[in-house]
Parts: structure tokens; C-alpha cells; sequence
């Protein structure tokens, strides 16, 4: 493969500026923790499936930085109404209504069952989740949310504690903190047991829970949440902020279980990676709060109209039927790959997971996602660890990625793979 130099930035910034400043002023240790990971990637500009190094070659990104980057970096159609928008509008008043608010809510609604019918913007996965949670406990007049421990919602406030929280007696089946109960990935009765209580508004998953590395659930295992959740007027609060817009070869994940929950979240790639966009689509039990209390959630940058412009050609590729089918043609590709590498080396890959492009390799070694990922960078393959498994490397490539780059991905597994342990299993 071809090493060409990245092209050059319109900042006038040094590579060696940017590392400098970063340790003293930004963040230091996130710095620290890569370099001490083998991995000094300054990214200069992006294209397509790859980042650039400012100084080096290409690094095929196969972790899209949780799924943001879903249609690649700078989509050229994306840029472009991107571009278009500019030169007629800007952010948007969240007091007016809005043409670019209404079409892209009128083309999510073309998405989801017939109940949803209500959409809230947001700027980030974490501020949608925040609504969603208010708007269960509004609806239900309960407080407690179960959530599964591992599961990923957010930063900040009661969504960043649910994430927080994630590894917390992990031989727990349930561990309650204030506003919360968190339960097992898959255990279908620490979640009943949770929502037979009184006080419980909701329950919030991931179809798959990504910082847990992928893990796939038990065939009966969201619908018998749906079923929990109806039979105790508990809210269903699905998060598809990695998993959704046609990541697992549906739009919606949660569509493989054929399950619908009251509040769908989205956010990530519903930007296409060039604006923050996030949203929720509710039922209107769920939404009633924010007709009779419209102030209640304002924010000044949610719903931009700019984001809008791009939502709305993101939510046009990712549904196109021809799209769809692409995606399913290289998942299947990428897993009869994964799999011959889990053939060739027995000793070192314990599973391979995955569903659409959605995917990850656990390892017998329990840091083995952390050294894999060391690897693969000298391999120029940017992949990232599951942050709640050390074991897993996860594979999120772009949607757009083709059978050539599939190919020096699954190259460069295997090279990385006999880098990190030798050639025993081969």
C-alpha cells in the first residue's frame, strides 16, 4: 500500500506544537496513555476511511471514533449540502420552528413503528440521554433508571453516571447508586427482579453494548425486556448512539429483535462526523412533558439547522435499500475473515462478535485488545481497546469501507495478531 504524505493544514501549527501543548494544557494523560500504547498519531487531514498523520502516511480507521464517523471523514455529498446550508443559514433560533427541523423529523419518522412520533434535539449522545431519562421519570412519576453495567450514555450528569458506573462489582448481578440500578449485560432476571419495584421509570440498553466489546445478547433477550417493561408501565429507552443508522446492516439495531421501545436515542453518526447532532424519537406518553412544559429542555445549539442539512442527507444514505445491502455484502465478507482468523489462531481469539459492521476479537490474553491495538497501529490500522474489556479489540470500519480495505485490514490482524504472540496456532 502506498504511503503518501498528508496534505498540508491551513493552521499554521508544528506536529511537535500540538503534542506540547496538548500534555500541558489539554489532556496530558489521555496523551500518555496512547504514547505509553506505541502510538504517536498527530492527525493532520482525513479522507474517507483514512486519517493522515501530519508528518506520515494514511491509518485505514477502522474505530470511527465510536461509530461518528459511520460514512467515513468528509463525505463528499455531506460536505457539500454542508457547504450549501452555510450559504443560507446558521445555527437556528430554538424558539421558531424550523424547515430544516421539520425534514429531518419528517424523514425519521419514515424510519421507526408508527408509535414514535414525537422527536427531541440534542447536541450530543449524552445531552439525548438526559432527555430521555427526564422524560421516563416525568411520564411514569417514577425515579430509578436500570441500566446495564458496562453500558455507555454519556459523560456528564445522571447519564454519565450510569457509564461511570459501569464496572462496579462486576460479580454483582445488581448494584444500586443513587438514581440507578444497574444490572448484568444478558440477565433477563436481574432486570425483572429490578422492575418489580415501584420506583423504577425506565429501563436504558444498547442492543449491543460497544465499551463492553460487542457482546451479542441471547435471542430472547431485548424482547423480554420489551415484554418486562409493559407488563410494569416501565419506559424502554433504546440507545443506538453506536449502533444505529445502519452500523449492524439495519437502520436501527434494535430492529433485529423486531422490538420497539419508547424512546429510541441516536446521536454520533447522525451528523456524518461534521456536525453534532443528536435526537430522540418518542412515544407521546413518553414526549407528553416537553408539550406541556416546552421550556423545560432548551438548549441553544440543539436541533442547529446546520446539523439538520447534514442529518437529513446522513438519514437518506443510511436508509437507501442498495446502501443496505452493501454493508450486509462486507459484513459478511469481514466475518468469514474474522472467522478464518479465529480458525488459524485457537489459542489466542476465545470469540469472534459481530453483527452487520459492527464487530470485535476477544482474546485469552486479558490485555490482548490493549496490545492489539499497539500493533495494528504499526500496521496503520487505527482500532481502539473495548474500554470495559482490555481483552477486546473492537473493528467498527467505516460503512462505506470495500473489499480492498477489508483485505489490509484482515492483513493486518493477522500480522498484528503473530506480532503480539508468534506464529503458535498458524
Amino acid at each position: 500500500m502506498k504511503v503518501p504524505r498528508s496534505k498540508d493544514v491551513f493552521l499554521a501549527v508544528s506536529r511537535q506544537s500540538v503534542v506540547e501543548t496538548t500534555r500541558e494544557h489539554l489532556n496530558g494523560g489521555k496523551t500518555e496513555w496512547l504514547l505509553d500504547l506505541e502510538i504517536d498519531l498527530v492527525v493532520g487531514h482525513r479522507d474517507g476511511c483514512f486519517l493522515y498523520d501530519m508528518d506520515r502516511g494514511p491509518y485505514l480507521d477502522v474505530d470511527c471514533d465510536g461509530t461518528t464517523f459511520n460514512l467515513g471523514h468528509r463525505h463528499p455529498l455531506l460536505v457539500s449540502r454542508l457547504k450549501k446550508g452555510v450559504e443560507l443559514w446558521d445555527i437556528g433560533c430554538q424558539f421558531l420552528p424550523s424547515a430544516a427541523r421539520v425534514a429531518l423529523t419528517q424523514e425519521l419518522l419514515r424510519t421507526v413503528a408508527p408509535t414514535l412520533q414525537f422527536v427531541h434535539f440534542a447536541s450530543t449522545g449524552g445531552e439525548a440521554n438526559e432527555a430521555a431519562i427526564k422524560a421516563a421519570r416525568a411520564a411514569t412519576g417514577r425515579e430509578k433508571i436500570v441500566s446495564i453495567r458496562g453500558g455507555r450514555h454519556g459523560a456528564m450528569g445522571l447519564a454519565g453516571h450510569l457509564t461511570n458506573g459501569g464496572l462496579l462489582s462486576p460479580a454483582a448481578r445488581t448494584v444500586e447508586t443513587s438514581g440507578a440500578l444497574q444490572v448484568r449485560w444478558d440477565d433477563l432476571d436481574a432486570i425483572e427482579a429490578a422492575v418489580r419495584r415501584t420506583d423504577v421509570a425506565a429501563v436504558i440498553t444498547e442492543p449491543i453494548p460497544a465499551a463492553l466489546g460487542w457482546p451479542m445478547p441471547s435471542s430472547g433477550y431485548h424482547a423480554g425486556i420489551r415484554k418486562l417493561c409493559s407488563a410494569t408501565g416501565t419506559l424502554l429507552i433504546v440507545d443506538e448512539t453506536q449502533t444505529g443508522l445502519g452500523r449492524t446492516g439495519k437502520v436501527w439495531a434494535i430492529d433485529h429483535w423486531n422490538v420497539v421501545p419508547d424512546i429510541l436515542v441516536m446521536a454520533k453518526g447522525a451528523g456524518g462526523g461534521l456536525y453534532p447532532l443528536a435526537y430522540c424519537l418518542m412515544t407521546s406518553h413518553a414526549a407528553a412533558w416537553m408539550t406541556s412544559h416546552p421550556f423545560a429542555a432548551l438548549s441553544s445549539f440543539a436541533g442547529s439547522e446546520l446539523g439538520c442539512v447534514v442529518g437529513c442527507e446522513v438519514l437518506r444514505t443510511t436508509t437507501d435499500p442498495q446502501f443496505l445491502t452493501t454493508v450486509a455484502a462486507n459484513a459478511d465478507y469481514l466475518s468469514a475473515g474474522l472467522k478464518s482468523l479465529a480458525v488459524r489462531f485457537p489459542a489466542q481469539i476465545v470469540e469472534v462478535r459481530q453483527l452487520g459492521l459492527a464487530a470485535a476479537l476477544k482474546f485469552g490474553d486479558p490485555h490482548g485488545g490493549a496490545l492489539m491495538m499497539s500493533a495494528l497501529f504499526k500496521h496503520h490500522v487505527w482500532a481502539m481497546v473495548a474500554a470495559f474489556d482490555l481483552s477486546v479489540i473492537q473493528i467498527m470500519p467505516p460503512l462505506i469501507i470495500d473489499r480492498a480495505k477489508l483485505d489490509h485490514l484482515l492483513d493486518a490482524l493477522h500480522k498484528s495478531i503473530v506480532d503480539c504472540w508468534g506464529k503458535k496456532g498458524c
